[in-house]
């Protein structure tokens, strides 16, 4: 009987560990868009871990100001700017099946927004990237990394970042930073990333 729980157990999770190879993604220039409406990641946040468990502590104590390398810097190009200023950014994280901020992760966007407001980065437009976790369909995926991005685009709107210099993608779970299948590992997935473009 042990046996064939143990083959049972190995069957799922070779069965929900598998990766995906998609490549598509999602991209949204207008705020209103109807995938945001649609069915998907509609269903209640089951946080499983608590907002300490999101964060990491080694960004927040960077939030105060952008390092004096970067303020003070001499670029010869405008990519050697975007990649300083990139360098400064925070990722924000999310809990599982959630695309609310709060505590700490709402701390990480106001730093965004100083950064994204500064004279260095003020000129450049930001795509926000939302990502998930391995679990749930590749159309659920899609659609939480949107909200996830259009979540943290709100916030950052609130805080006096032009809506017409950002713009929304979603890739789901076909980017990880992590490919292990645990925890922690999901638990960094599940993130909004940034990138700086003229």
């Amino acid at each position: 009987m042990k046996k064939n729980i143990f083959i049972l157990f190995a069957v799922a999770v070779v069965t929900f560990s598998g990766c995906s190879q998609k490549t598509p993604e999602i991209g949204l220039e207008s705020p209103t868009a109807s995938v945001l409406d649609s069915g998907y990641g509609n269903q209640q946040s089951s946080t499983i871990y608590d907002d300490s468990s999101v964060s990491n502590d080694g960004d927040i104590n960077q939030m105060d100001s952008m390092s004096s390398d970067v303020l003070n810097g001499s670029y010869g190009s405008k990519d050697e700017l975007i990649n300083a200023v990139e360098n400064e950014v925070l990722t924000v994280y999310f809990s599982t099946d959630s695309y609310k901020l709060h505590g700490s992760e709402l701390e990480k966007v106001s730093h965004n927004a100083t950064i994204f407001n500064g004279e260095l980065a003020r000129d450049l437009n930001i795509k926000i990237e939302g990502n998930c976790d391995e679990w749930g369909t590749d159309e659920y995926n899609y659609a939480l990394g949107l909200k996830r991005a259009k979540s943290v685009k709100n916030t950052l709107a609130n805080s006096g970042i032009e809506e017409d210099r950002m713009s929304l993608t979603s890739y789901g779970e076909s980017t990880p930073i992590c490919s292990e299948h645990n925890a922690a590992c999901w638990q960094q997935n599940r993130r909004v990333d940034f990138k700086l473009f003229p």
